[in-house]
């Protein structure tokens, strides 16, 4: 009996402590909902608590019919650390609702009770544009299961790619941000032999963007599309002028209806097909202003905002001892570009190159960061010196003029060292010289010592025509290996016919290198360099030219087996669409690295060399 009470107490005790915890933890009760839908279309309106809640009140929904809901899910995670126990909750009502009439509305904040208190959440904002036939009101009947559904015809408002750029016009070395986005009203379930162009005439830094899993709905042109960033880069100018921008171009797998008549079941029971169709954006170009012609002394290409800073550690030091002189360049611009700044250093000091460290963002904002130049210096000698201020001059564009940085003088007192008593100081040279100097009695060679007669004369002997014989032997040689060698490089097809191995293995060594390190978008965009540029240098075919028709053709051509060729085809399947809409295949990472290999290994063998 006592067992059983002790152990109804200890339940009651933890379900206090559950309940105090439960109550104690600040409640967050917020609304969502796509941001835009289209008139008759469907859609769900959600409520998070992160707490056990009751008497949840709907506010007036307006010009949105409520279809069905609440459908209610919850979870809940007891913790217990250090005899602290925290406990998490979470419930999620959802509503489905239908938008009856085009235009922006706003759904006002619910309430939900919890515990003794009564908290609201955040209202929602919603714009409902016209369906696609530009009905601005939902239709009056719905349509009769079962009929007909022709394919529909894709248009060039159906699906698109566009290149943005946050700027149009900038000065050279200003960087311009640019964005390759995807639009599309269909059915999108995959991307295959993507091609971007060459950005000639720009220094490239990518964006990191995240893999593209899914679309977010925009209205462009009062029609919704399911938008996608594919890549993003920061280009800089490295010329003035007029630059044109090629085309992105790829192929989108487009899920369909097929038109069939007559059965019920088409919903259920297959229905639909694959469509591949290509896609491609508009040429662009971009005004690259030239930069004024008024230079400062110093100046080096830097654009941009950025900030000098120049520190010493420490200030006081004794003779042969260390010191750390730091140049600090940091802000927004062209950082990766910027050429070292030059320093004075006192003479009598020992200086090596500098150390770089660089802590360089790029984002949507342009590049930003720092780059720090630590010198690493040893005074010889006692005294006070003195390092001149460092001075950094860049271009401005927000401005459109140069400015030129300028740090304090640096000063810095050497006192005299230990060791400076033992070697004499000598201006203009380094301690080992000093040592060397210091020793003023040589130690006398001893060993065995070539001796001449007197009197010999070396002309005429086998020795002397040697020395001619040779020379001239290797002469010859060098030139005979130097013809086969230019020979050889004019034979364009076989010099590439005899890279495409060595390149293929140098770039899935870099692959590996991603694969260790589980960087899934690199290692995908190494493999797919690694096997479009070996099908390009063995094929012949230029990689702007490839697709994996045309490649899986002269592989056959070549006598490669069909087995080999289609695995080949497949892999790069498997990396472009795990690269630009991820799937399963990036947690196969290690199966394709080492088919890739064995597939190129017995291409290898088949082609030949």
């Amino acid at each position: 009996m006592e067992v059983l009470l002790i152990r109804a107490l200890k339940m009651l005790l933890i379900i206090m402590l559950t309940a105090s915890y439960s109550f104690a933890q600040d409640v967050e009760f917020n609304a969502s909902a796509p941001p835009v839908v289209s008139v008759g279309e469907q859609f769900r309106l959600t409520y998070s608590l992160n707490n056990r809640g009751s008497d949840l009140r709907l506010p007036d929904l307006g010009s949105f019919r409520l279809v069905s809901g609440p459908s209610t899910s919850s979870s809940s995670s007891v913790q217990i650390i250090n005899g602290q126990m925290t406990q998490t909750q979470s419930v999620t009502y959802t509503y489905t609702l239908m938008a009856t009439e085009a235009g922006t509305f706003s759904i006002g904040p619910a309430t939900v009770t919890v515990g003794s208190e009564q908290y609201t959440s955040n209202p929602v904002q919603i714009e409902v544009v016209p369906d696609s036939e530009g009905r601005r009101t939902a239709p009056g009947q719905p349509q009769v299961p079962g009929t007909a559904v022709r394919p529909r015809d894709v248009s060039g408002e159906d699906l698109f790619v566009r290149i943005h750029f946050d700027k149009r016009e900038v000065y050279q070395g200003e960087g311009v941000v640019a964005t390759i986005k995807l639009y599309s009203k269909l059915d999108l379930t995959g991307i295959e032999n993507v091609r971007f162009p060459a950005f000639s005439g720009f220094f490239q830094q990518e964006i990191e963007v995240p893999p593209l899993r899914s679309l977010n709905r925009e209205v462009i042109d009062g029609e919704i599309y399911g938008t996608g960033v594919l890549k993003q880069l920061i280009l800089f100018p490295q010329r003035s002028g007029e630059i044109n921008i090629g085309s992105f171009e790829m192929d989108a797998l487009v899920r369909q209806r097929t038109a069939r008549r007559g059965s019920l079941f088409d919903d259920f029971f297959g229905g639909f097909e694959t469509t591949r169709i290509p896609v491609k954006s508009p040429p662009l170009s971009l005004n690259i202003k030239p930069l004024p012609d008024q230079r400062p002394a110093g100046f080096n290409g830097a654009v941009g905002d950025f900030r000098l800073d120049v520190d010493i550690d420490p200030g006081e030091i004794r003779t042969n001892e260390a010191v750390s002189l730091r140049v600090t360049i940091s802000g927004k611009g062209n950082l990766q570009l910027l050429a070292r700044p030059g320093v004075d250093f006192p003479p009598g000091f020992e200086v090596y190159d500098p150390s770089v460290r660089e802590n360089i963002t790029n984002n949507v904002s342009g590049q930003e960061g720092r780059i720090v130049y630590e010198y690493l210096m040893i005074p010889r000698n006692e005294g006070n010196f003195r390092i001149p201020p460092v001075q950094f001059s860049y271009f401005n564009p927000a401005i459109g003029s140069y400015r030129t940085l300028s740090s304090g003088e640096v000063k810095l007192a050497v006192q005299r060292g230990e060791e400076s008593d033992r070697d004499p100081s000598v201006a203009g040279y380094m301690r080992e010289d000093i040592r060397i100097l210091g020793s003023d009695i040589r130690f006398i060679k001893t060993g065995g010592l070539i001796l001449k007669r007197i009197g010999y004369d070396p002309f005429g002997s086998f020795r002397f025509y040697l020395w001619f014989i040779l020379p001239l032997l290797a002469f010859v040689s060098l030139i005979v290996i130097q013809r086969k060698n230019i020979r050889d490089r004019a034979d364009i097809a076989l010099v590439k016919k005899r890279r495409a191995s060595k390149m293929a293995r140098r770039r899935l060594k870099n692959a590996g290198m991603y694969l260790k390190q589980n960087d899934h978008q690199q290692f995908f965009e190494e493999m797919l360099r690694a096997n479009w540029g070996y099908l390009s240098d063995k094929l012949l075919i230029p990689v702007s030219g490839l697709n994996r028709e045309n490649a899986k053709s002269a592989l056959l051509e070549k006598s490669v087996p069909q087995k080999e060729a289609d695995r080949l085809m497949d892999i790069i399947g498997e990396c472009e669409f795990a690269r630009y809409a991820p799937s399963s295949a990036a947690g196969d990472m290690e199966r394709i690295y080492r088919d890739t290999i064995n597939i190129i290994t017995e291409i290898e063998q088949n082609i030949g060399r």
